[in-house]
């Protein structure tokens, strides 16, 4: 739920949204693109312009035809029917990912080019455009210097310096042609021109991920893989093992796309495969439990569907505090499993209308009307640089601030759809790291399509936002809630409220009455607010108190911290 200023309550729920109705889309999109003659394939949402308001990014061509790359620059919030930009080079263009390559603050497109000029006897290639304070260069900033095939690649940071490496999935199943995945580093803000990592084996993987399977820091890496199992490559210090550390055992293997996500809550994270049938395996959707680090061989949940599988998506659709599960498949419509407690039905609460064929499927708040500015604080263990931040994914992060100082964009980078953030350097120990940023309760999604008569789309989420036709009446007062959960290890949510705009101080202090963080210290708007506590490996068991104080006013409530 989300307060308007000092006055009202916003009821966010519709008696329309209720039981396995919570699904909060109409079976028909909001928004459907009119430039049908694209074979539309990756796609990501990104505030390219920083104006903000969410701009869809999508890359065409699969194995179809040249095309280009496109974006739909939103005006307030709405989306064009057709492109505001297009680059000016054409290519078979497969997935895209999104980064922040030369730390100035825009984001830069990454795209992975399936295949050569001359078609599936010709290796493709991955590039990049950079970003040029608010619009894409018009032809790629950077090429990579080797050719292989790669239908999607996804940046994530090897060695923890505080900018974003370039994994690539590589292989061709169709004609038997495989290879070796490859991640290219940064370096100074440039990628290099050729790979520092590569797979022992070659073999046929159509989508990577980034993730810290293992929770000890760094980020590990994982490939979706035809004929063959899904793979993931530990990182062992700075660098990523050059042999699979995890594969999945469960036979005949044909996986089309994968997205990482915590589907139980037990702070580990779980792996999302969509497989597709049409070379053969059993076309299903599956999860992939991770057991404390990890990661299961065999499916711990399998989707009664079976068919031709593609874009996959975790992420929590109703606000219930756990993922659900998004799918496509190609001439099939949208279908979302909605997460009970970590456990799903093997058939979708939610059907779209449509049958595309479907590639991307994509999350963000394009209309604005769910944003809340929320702050994480984590209290340093002297060593940790990777964090990650509650309700992904995020529109954007506003500012850092470790101890007292507020960080450059050069010294951080971050994955906005999957939340999380890399510092250059490691805060010292018990030093409060405090992250304020942009997300939603309210989220819509894109899909992108390559069935050239329809067009892409996005749903628009139905949840209301708060207004006076929808509100109950409350009296004007700041008030400090018990935090949830409590007891808690190692994180803790708090909400408050505040009446006036002005100096807002929370902090958490000891019986004695020893500061031991302060997590907001500045002023703030008035109306709700929620801050996650994260206590880190200095803070020992025990009971501690948390205190709100806004002028004349001190709140203060009880928490518990088991170890």
């Amino acid at each position: 739920m989300r307060r308007v200023c000092g006055a009202v309550l916003a009821i966010l729920l519709l008696d329309a949204l209720s039981a396995w109705g919570q699904v909060p889309f109409n079976a028909t999109p909001t928004w459907t693109s009119t430039d049908v003659s694209n074979y539309s394939t990756g796609a990501g949402w990104v505030d390219l312009n920083r104006d903000g308001w969410l701009d869809l990014v999508v890359a065409n061509g699969n194995d179809m035809a040249r095309q280009r790359v496109v974006v739909y620059y939103s005006n307030n919030g709405s989306l064009p029917l057709t492109p505001s930009w297009q680059s000016s080079d054409i290519d078979y263009h497969g997935h895209l990912a999104i980064g922040d390559v030369n730390a100035d603050g825009y984001s830069d497109i990454a795209v992975s080019v399936y295949i050569g000029a001359a078609g599936f006897s010709q290796k493709g290639k991955v590039k990049l455009y950079m970003n040029n304070a608010g619009t894409l260069s018009s032809q790629p900033s950077w090429i990579s210097k080797d050719s292989m095939y790669t239908f999607s690649c996804a940046f994530g940071d090897v060695n923890r310096d505080g900018l974003p490496d370039l994994a690539v999935a590589c292989g061709e199943s169709y004609y038997s042609r495989p290879e070796r995945n490859r991640i290219y580093y940064n370096v100074g803000g440039r990628l290099d021109s050729l790979p520092r990592w590569l797979s022992s084996a070659a073999g046929y993987s159509y989508d990577v991920g980034w993730a810290d399977f293992d929770n000890d820091g760094d980020l590990d890496v994982v490939f979706a893989n035809e004929r063959g199992p899904n793979q993931m490559y530990l990182n062992v210090g700075d660098s990523i093992s050059t042999a699979p550390s995890r594969i999945s055992t469960d036979s005949s293997q044909y996986a089309n796309s994968l997205f990482v996500g915590d589907v139980n809550n037990d702070g580990y994270f779980d792996l999302a495969i969509s497989d597709n049938n049409q070379l053969g395996g059993s076309g299903r959707f599956k999860i992939y439990l991770n057991n404390a680090g990890t990661l299961g061989g065999t499916p711990f949940w399998t989707s009664s569907f079976s068919g031709y599988g593609s874009g996959i998506n975790l992420v929590d659709v109703n606000d219930d505090g756990y993922r659900d599960l998004i799918t496509g498949g190609w001439w099939q419509p949208l279908r979302i499993y909605m997460n009970q407690a970590g456990t799903f039905t093997a058939s979708p609460q939610w059907t779209s209308s449509t049958n595309s064929v479907v590639e991307a499927i994509v999350f963000g708040d394009y209309d604005n009307d769910g944003l809340d500015t929320m702050i994480a604080t984590y209290v340093s263990n002297g060593s940790q640089r990777l964090y990650y931040l509650p309700h992904p994914p995020l529109q954007t992060i506003l500012h850092i601030v470790v101890g007292a100082d507020t960080l450059a964009p050069n010294q951080f980078c971050y994955d906005l759809e999957n939340g999380w953030v890399m510092l250059v350097a490691a805060p010292g120990s018990g030093v409060a790291v405090a992250f304020r940023f942009v997300a939603s309760r309210d989220l819509d999604f894109a899909v992108s399509n390559w069935d050239n008569t329809i067009g892409n789309y996005v749903f628009r989420n139905l949840t209301p936002p708060a207004s006076v036709s929808n509100v109950a009446q409350l009296p004007r007062e700041t008030r400090l809630f018990p935090s949830f959960p409590n007891p808690f290890n190692p994180s803790t949510t708090i909400r408050f409220e505040i009446a006036e705009a002005g100096p807002v101080w929370l902090r958490v202090v000891d019986l004695l009455g020893r500061e031991v963080a302060t997590l907001v210290r500045g002023d703030m708007k008035c109306g709700s607010h929620e801050v996650q506590f994260f206590a880190g490996n200095s803070i020992a068991s025990g009971v501690y108190l948390y205190q709100l104080l806004t002028g004349s006013r001190t709140l203060t409530e009880k928490f518990v911290l088991l170890r």
